[in-house]
């Protein structure tokens, strides 16, 4: 048998239905963003790329604790890891969400969760998601193609914007290069 924490609250996503369709002010966005950010810090410190990060992903508890959830198709980061069995390649992943790296099948990397971090975050902060066009989330590879370039949230100030905008950077080297680099300078 397998054993689970039952949590009592509710996902991210409906939450931001209900309670932030328009989005948060950064200072009530901070808790569950520092949630997030730490929860995938603690996966890259182990060597885990979770591959799938989107709001449907992150849970918030009764009391405020923030839990990232299905590992289902996390991946090693390290190359040299052997992985018989690779769900990633089934292309099971939201697009959405997903880095350019991982729409084109490249080796796992943190930086793609922090791609997936960055789309959830403005997405709490705007109440959309930062590659929408007419209702419909485009992916890193179309927003790109398009050319396609975030409108920075309001009250959000100039370093949290510069932190937030560089998580969304479509080539990998350009973007934030660790959840700790982002933290740092997104931390109201």
């Amino acid at each position: 048998f397998m054993s689970m924490e039952y949590l009592r609250g509710q996902p991210l996503d409906q939450y931001m239905r209900r309670e932030a369709a328009e989005g948060l002010t950064s200072e009530r966005a901070w808790p569950i963003v520092r949630g997030m950010a730490l929860a995938l810090l603690h996966a890259h410190t182990q060597g885990i790329v979770h591959s799938d990060f989107k709001p449907a992903n992150v849970f918030l508890t009764e009391n405020g604790v923030v839990k990232v959830l299905d590992f289902g198709i996390a991946r090693a980061a390290d190359p040299d890891t052997l992985t018989k069995w690779d769900a990633g390649k089934l292309g099971a992943l939201t697009p959405p969400y997903a880095s350019r790296e991982m729409l084109e099948r490249e080796q796992p990397d943190q930086r793609d969760d922090i791609y997936g971090l960055g789309c959830v975050v403005y997405q709490l902060l705007t109440g959309r998601h930062p590659f929408q066009v007419d209702k419909q989330r485009v992916n890193a590879i179309e927003a790109e193609t398009q050319g396609l370039k975030p409108a920075r949230p309001r009250g959000v100030r100039g370093r949290q914007w510069r932190a937030l905008r560089g998580t969304l950077a479509f080539p990998r080297d350009d973007r934030t290069p660790s959840v700790k680099a982002f933290l740092d300078q997104f931390d109201p």
